[in-house]
């Protein structure tokens, strides 16, 4: 019996109704996040007057970071009221009474369940357990760090390309190492993808993020100040990139989509299709998915199928959220060997002691030996031009036809 069957269904219908309580707190939060900008605004104390009081002060980071909050907070409830309106539009004609609510109400489950409930945990979670790491342990890193930049334009562009790196090593390593799966697989559990999915992290996971970008922007002599107007950039973008494709049905965004990540670029990110898997780690930059090998177009022959590999009913929030764990638990306590217990933590998922067919990378590679050309990028392109000019600087010997010698003796 799986993790999801032993579920009982009284803890279901409570989850239900944590949802529609989740729902309530976190849209008024939303919209109280909205009044207190309007409202005081009207006072100079709100939204208009932190831009321009800053920009005035000449600390334009500042401003960007109140700019991003407020776009964050316009994009994802919008897309939540404009997905209720039109879910409601659609019921209207197909059923009638408390069912076209029901109908309603599991739709609305498939799509923002986990969202909801798990926002409600990081807002419910006592302060101590919660509160952002990267703030606490920022002095201590900059303890280490051999040199700092300054505010100069152009160390805005070194400090968010260093961000961008910090975020493909941490990305990337969530998705090769199956401890830390466990913590980031939630945010793949959903089958639908929707901007209210950024939400969805295990909190825990904040502790290693901000370790991994709190190292490496460290040793890069990042700005400490520069920190939270890139992370709010990238939160801003992160939002985006999660659109759905009800919302914005092409993602590729034409000519961007060889500049920055896109929601296309992103959805090929959360998909469980052979061809997308493990791929596209970048937030909004694809410099170092290009530079490592990661980076992988949409593809119009292949749907995105989204969600993780195994057997999950996303309804579910318990095993959405803790299935990953359970099952590493029971992974370790089922196999012989100190060993093999250690590799199963330290391994990627889909790992096993008799085999590696099961791994992303194993999948990826079996499903591109008989369709090669969906994996190709520019980066391809340009490596075959580099190793064609290499051979072709190569010096050619020349071959000579072997001298023979009479010996007159």
């Amino acid at each position: 019996m799986n993790f999801t069957k032993k579920l009982s269904k009284n803890w279901r219908i409570a989850e239900n109704a944590f949802f529609v309580f989740a729902f309530g707190f976190v849209m008024y939060n939303l919209a109280t996040t909205y009044w207190h900008y309007i409202h005081g605004s009207e006072k100079s104390k709100g939204f208009i007057s932190a831009v321009t009081m800053s920009m005035a002060n000449h600390e334009y980071y500042v401003s960007v970071v109140f700019v991003m909050v407020i776009i964050n907070t316009t994009l994802v409830s919008g897309e939540i009221l404009w997905f209720i309106t039109r879910l409601l539009k659609q019921e209207k004609g197909k059923t009638k009474g408390w069912d076209r609510y029901k109908q309603a109400f599991n739709e609305m489950s498939v799509s923002y369940k986990s969202s909801f409930l798990a926002m409600l945990i990081h807002q419910l979670l006592p302060k101590l357990v919660l509160i952002n790491m990267f703030w606490i342990w920022a002095p201590y890193f900059q303890k280490f760090a051999l040199f700092t930049i300054s505010l100069t334009w152009y160390n805005w562009i070194y400090a968010y390309i260093c961000w961008e790196l910090s975020s493909w090593i941490f990305h990337y390593s969530c998705h090769r190492v199956r401890l830390l799966w466990c913590i980031h697989a939630p945010h793949h559990a959903p089958s639908n993808i929707n901007m209210a999915v950024n939400w969805v992290h295990f909190f825990a996971e904040g502790y290693y993020s901000s370790f991994v970008h709190l190292l490496i922007l460290t040793l890069l002599g990042v700005n400490p100040l520069m920190f939270i107007v890139v992370m709010a950039i990238d939160s801003a973008w992160g939002v985006f990139v999660h659109v759905s494709e009800d919302s914005l049905k092409n993602g590729q965004m034409g000519f961007l989509q060889h500049l920055v990540i896109t929601p296309a670029h992103h959805r090929v990110h959360h998909a469980k299709n052979p061809l997308y898997i493990d791929t596209n780690f970048a937030s909004a930059l694809p410099i170092w998915d290009w530079i490592f090998g990661t980076l992988q177009p949409f593809k119009k022959e292949v749907k995105a199928e989204y969600g993780v590999t195994r057997e999950l009913d996303v309804t579910n929030f318990t095993d959405l959220y803790f299935g990953e764990i359970y099952l590493l638990w029971r992974d370790v306590k089922d196999t012989g060997g100190l060993k093999n217990k250690l590799l199963y933590i330290i391994m990627p998922p889909g790992w096993t002691p008799s085999s590696t067919d099961k791994t992303a990378a194993a999948l990826r590679e079996c499903f591109l030996k008989t369709n090669p050309e969906l994996g190709l990028t520019s980066r391809n392109k340009v490596l075959k031009i580099i190793n064609n000019a290499l051979k072709a600087d190569k010096p050619k010997v020349e071959e000579t036809a072997p001298v023979f010698v009479q010996n007159e003796g």
